[in-house]
């Protein structure tokens, strides 16, 4: 509109013979302004962040610049330039019609980028113009067309530090401009627009998009046979300024591009740019990050991003070491997992759940809306759960049930108004893509973070939080100023997202998480960790900590360029309890240093506390082990409960294993020569097959627990028989020839399960003695528990998987040497189904397992021996696994997306 205005009053208002004396008295400067680097400062004005300037350039003429580059350049940003007298009125017309319509398209001419480039400010204004136009028109009447394509050609910055064609042509292919085809040289072109936002290495589809446009003009007007030009192989970039700070750099100039400061200016205007970066927040952040990633694999990459809640300022940034024209780790998208749960929880606060209603946080649980049942991570219960315990514990259960209840829109909704874009690159964000279950539309996953964001957009959410519910606009400029007086100071763009009363109730939830998991920064925070579990394994390939306290909220992301299993430097996995949060934890420890502690907000007790689906969900019973309506086994396939032998006898069932926990348990088992009988479930012996082949192999009974410990007694006999047979068949692998002596339907909801059991030659085991083990009521409650439960020829239900059972094996420790001293003795529980070997070669550890004949109403006596022969796979100090060792918390499954966020 500005170019419109300084035409029509360059050619209409004040009349020719005016025009004609204003050009006149414009003249061409005798020598072209000299490229001018900018300098970045920290927030304070005065500490230098970096110098941004062209360093690399060296004049051609144009006989040494390649045909096809000068018709590329042409057919790119002035098509009629051998036509036109310097101003193109057609162009201008153009550039009206399209700002009248909403969008936006350059007028310039090529005379004119020069005349602006070479001898004039950037300052938008009707003046700086019209001496423009008229520098444009005395250009073209003091040289010829070719001197002044040559002039813009060797004076156009082309990014990469690149200032001229010469430049350009080495930064980007290694050539000189003379070898340039018509296929590098419409990379170039697309260039000149935005150096950086169509630079290949920057942004990839953009450049292709741009080049297709190029090559499509191109051919079009005939000027190219098509079969000939493919797109070109492009270096790499190097890195004009190294190490974090060259992406910081690389964010700075996408922002000012953003403004309408161009790259071109920002490489050679002087301008003085006063960033958000707080220098000693920014030190803090390469710190954590080094020092923490210092003597770990070499593909772990990590990403920071921090914020100030009162103004969106970034005060700390750290994408990678490798510099300005790199890959950001920052600005690349991952899914939230977890760290998600916190938005879940303000949407619900939304529409008036409190956090401390109450939820059916059982494991798994199956959802209308899912294939497959949710669990959560590591198979933890919590049956009556608050959404604050929920929470601290990262369940996934209780947030998926919020989010089926409030709908999965609301969530992503709420996401929106904190900080998460609408879009990205064009698409609408959180939602299904092509190959998910319902492309475009968002689904209860959300609750899981099943979506990829930006590191930063997460940090602005939790930076809402922090700021009572206010969100700003994040920004990296406080102010960029001009040796000629242009500029702009970036105004406070700020939202109220939430209510404050949501954020402040929000806030007490999460200062909880971060109390609980001990990554407290010396001051009141609050947080919220996530874990995004790579493919159908027990690994992961994303690790979050997002936090914050009032004065500073940040994100950390751990993973790896290419998802792939997340491993530190002693095998262990990578959860975002432990790298993230100890980064996070010691960068707002060192960022705030010396800064007064601000206290968090208390908490509003927004909503009702009886707004949960406890009681409603037709799972809700204080014993997770059982469910609402038990479904009987079908007559002649009731499960045992008594013992082999009569007597004060008992039989020690576990249940949900192999797992982390099950050496010590065997361990213990060993020490005081006890048989026990392991209910296993398939999916666990694939992870541990070594503990398998132990339990066999010291002379313990196996029994099938179902493929995925799902809720067999709700489905047909058929589909039991498939999911125990595949559970056999996981064993049989695991331990060829082995015995599995006994069937035990999850939950003990048994149903057409117990007759497919067993026809596949499995005794259906029930138990008498139930000590809520999966409650975690102490170890002294437990023990306390059985011995009150305990009577003649008891079977003993308690568990060495489902979550951290180190509760229950300290009970056994107390209570087997008190039993055994009291004159009990430990026994197998009897049979009714006569078991055979699994397929697979015959070994020691494989007889080792029992195999018994039965009467339809016998109990068979069957002893078991372990070959002394065979040692163990897993060492009693070891919590072995396919790929090596494995904490304790073991990931949930689900359909489309892994569910698994400690």
């Amino acid at each position: 509109m500005a170019t419109a205005a300084a035409v029509l009053m360059f050619w209409g208002a004040a009349g020719v013979g005016a025009a004609e004396a204003y050009v006149e008295s414009v003249p061409v400067p005798a020598a072209a302004a000299q490229p001018q680097a900018s300098v970045l400062y920290y927030r304070d004005g005065t500490t230098i962040l970096a110098r941004v300037g062209a360093t690399d350039h060296s004049d051609v003429p144009l006989s040494a610049i390649s045909p096809a580059l000068r018709q590329a350049v042409l057919l790119a940003e002035d098509r009629d330039f051998y036509d036109h007298a310097g101003v193109s009125v057609r162009g201008v017309a153009r550039a009206v019609v399209a700002d009248v319509s909403g969008k936006r398209e350059g007028a310039s001419t090529i005379t004119q980028q020069y005349a602006r480039n070479a001898f004039l400010s950037q300052r938008v204004t009707v003046d700086r113009k019209m001496q423009e136009l008229a520098l444009a028109i005395n250009l073209e009447r003091q040289y010829g067309k070719d001197e002044i394509l040559a002039r813009y050609l060797n004076t156009i910055y082309y990014g990469r530090g690149a200032y001229g064609i010469a430049a350009a042509a080495n930064a980007y292919f290694g050539v000189t401009p003379d070898r340039l085809d018509f296929a590098q040289s419409a990379v170039l072109a697309a260039v000149i627009k935005d150096p950086w936002g169509y630079d290949p290495d920057h942004d990839p589809a953009a450049a292709r998009r741009r080049w297709n446009w190029i090559f499509a003009t191109a051919r079009d007007a005939g000027l190219i046979d098509p079969a000939t030009v493919t797109y070109p192989t492009i270096r790499p970039a190097g890195s004009a300024i190294g190490g974090p700070i060259g992406l910081v750099v690389d964010q700075v100039e996408r922002e000012l591009a953003g403004h309408g400061i161009t790259s071109q200016q920002l490489h050679t205007q002087g301008l003085r740019v006063i960033t958000t970066l707080d220098r000693t927040a920014q030190q803090a952040a390469v710190g954590s990050v080094r020092a923490r990633l210092h003597g770990q694999p070499a593909e772990l990459q990590a990403a920071l991003v921090a914020l100030d809640p009162a103004t969106g300022g970034v005060r700390a940034y750290y994408g990678g070491e490798h510099g300005s024209g790199y890959f950001d780790n920052a600005a690349a998208m991952h899914p939230a997992a977890s760290t998600f749960k916190s938005i879940v929880l303000a949407a619900a606060l939304g529409r008036g759940i409190a956090y401390q209603s109450r939820w059916d946080g059982s494991s798994p649980r199956l959802f209308p809306d899912r294939g497959v049942p949710l669990r959560n991570h590591g198979n933890l219960q919590c049956p009556e759960c608050t959404l604050h315990h929920a929470m601290v514990d990262s369940l996934n259960t209780p947030f998926y049930a919020v989010t089926a209840q409030i709908g999965p829109n609301r969530v992503r909704d709420t996401a929106v108004r904190l900080g998460i874009p609408e879009r990205y690159d064009g698409h609408k964000s959180m939602v299904d893509v092509k190959g998910d279950p319902a492309p475009g539309k968002t689904r209860g996953d959300i609750a899981l973070g099943r979506y990829p964001v930006l590191p930063g957009d997460l940090a602005t959410v939790y930076a809402t939080l922090a700021g009572n519910g206010v969100r700003h606009q994040r920004h990296f400029v406080e102010s960029v100023g001009g040796a000629d007086g242009s500029g702009y100071t970036t105004p406070d763009v700020a939202t109220a997202a939430i209510d404050p009363k949501i954020a402040a109730d929000v806030t007490t939830v999460l200062k909880s998480v971060v109390k609980e998991h001990g990554i407290t920064p010396g001051r009141p925070a609050a947080g919220k960790t996530g874990t995004q579990q790579y493919l159908d394994t027990l690994d992961n390939q994303d690790a979050w900590m997002a936090g914050y306290t009032p004065e500073l909220a940040s994100v950390v992301w751990i993973g790896r360029a290419k998802p792939g299993p997340l491993r530190d430097a002693r095998n262990k996995r990578i959860e975002g309890d432990t790298m993230p949060s100890y980064i996070w934890r010691d960068f707002t420890r060192s960022a705030l240093a010396g800064t007064p502690a601000t206290p968090l907000p208390e908490p509003a007790h927004v909503g009702r506390t009886d707004a949960g689906d406890f009681g409603k969900s037709g799972h809700d019973v204080k014993n997770p082990d059982s469910v609402t309506e038990l479904h009987a086994a079908a007559a002649g396939y009731q499960p045992v409960v008594h013992t082999e032998h009569g007597g004060k006898r008992l039989a020690l069932t576990f249940d949900d294993g192999p797992s982390a926990d099950t050496p010590a348990v065997l361990d213990l088992l060993a020490q005081y020569h006890v048989k026990a009988t392991f209910c296993v479930v398939g999916e666990n012996v694939t992870w541990y097959p070594q503990l398998v082949r132990r339990i066999v192999a010291e002379g313990h009974r196996l029994c099938n627990h179902s493929m995925h410990h799902d809720d067999l007694g709700i489905v047909s006999e058929a589909t039991s028989r498939a999911d125990i047979a595949e559970a056999d068949a996981a064993i049989a692998e695991a331990a060829p020839g082995a015995t599995v002596t006994y069937y035990r339907a999850p939950y003990g909801d048994f149903g057409p399960s117990a007759k497919a059991g067993g026809k596949a030659g499995h005794t259906p085991l029930g138990w008498v003695v139930d000590p809520d083990d999966w409650l975690l009521p102490g170890a002294g409650v437990i023990a306390s528990r059985i011995k009150q439960q305990l009577t003649p020829r008891a079977v003993v239900l308690v568990h060495d998987g489902g979550g951290d059972r180190k509760q229950t094996v300290e009970a056994l420790r107390t209570l087997i040497p008190q039993l055994l001293g009291e004159g009990w003795k430990f026994d197998q529980p009897e049979t009714t189904v006569a078991a055979k070997p699994l397929p697979g070669a015959s070994t020691p550890a494989a007889s080792a397992s029992p195999s018994a004949s039965a009467s339809p109403s016998g109990s068979p006596s069957v002893s078991a021996s372990a070959s002394p022969s065979v040692a163990p796979s897993a060492s009693a100090s070891s919590s072995p696994a396919p790929s090596g060792s494995v904490s304790a918390s073991v990931g949930s499954r689900g359909s489309g997306a892994p569910s698994r966020a400690p």
